[in-house]
């Protein structure tokens, strides 16, 4: 009985070790990204909007829920929106088509993916017939990039991000592709 002894101490000891060396690989296990289709971004965009703005204290505009589409081309995300805005002053009303596109980027501090980089590619009014309708949309557009740029459009659920922080994992680099928007996991740094 005793020439046993000591194999079973070594089996129990590279059980031990085993044990604790899987503990420590959890982190390697773990998925290495997150991936969001535009279904997953759009519903998180349909908990924001639609919103109401006051833009230059002139302006009151409604935006309505944005429709995504993902230009892995491009490494950016489109989106078209229909918005409506009252001038205050004037009582001039305005109804329009916004499309744009943005590069994203992880907020750390508070696990958001953000816009960032946004870029009009067209914003039509409705109306026609007004004289200042071009005006109107040079002065939208511009408006429209310095609004939407750093929008949050999705937020980390806090028991996910809580999972990523036990496994030593936290959401890194941004890249848009044709499966979804792929965030990269990378290691905490200690």
């Amino acid at each position: 009985m005793s020439e046993f002894r000591p194999a079973r101490r070594r089996y129990a000891g590279a059980a031990l070790l085993a044990a604790c060396g899987l503990a420590g690989c959890a982190a390697l296990l773990a998925p290495r990204r997150i991936t969001l289709s535009e279904g997953d971004i759009e519903r998180a965009l349909e908990r924001r909007f639609p919103q109401d703005r006051r833009l230059l204290d002139i302006f009151d505009v409604h935006i309505a829920t944005p429709q995504v589409r993902l230009d892995p081309g491009r490494d950016r995300l489109a989106a078209v929106v229909d918005l409506s805005a009252r001038d205050r002053l004037l009582g001039g009303r305005w109804q329009g088509r916004l499309s744009f596109s943005s590069q994203l980027r992880w907020q750390a501090d508070d696990g958001s993916l953000r816009l960032s980089q946004v870029r009009v590619d067209d914003l039509a009014l409705v109306d026609p017939a007004s004289p200042l309708r071009s005006a109107g949309e040079r002065l939208g557009a511009a408006l429209a990039e310095r609004v939407l740029e750093d929008e949050p459009i999705y937020r980390l659920p806090p028991d996910k991000a809580e999972q990523l922080r036990r496994a030593g994992l936290k959401p890194g680099g941004v890249q848009v592709t044709a499966a979804g928007v792929v965030v990269d996991l990378v290691p905490l740094q200690p």
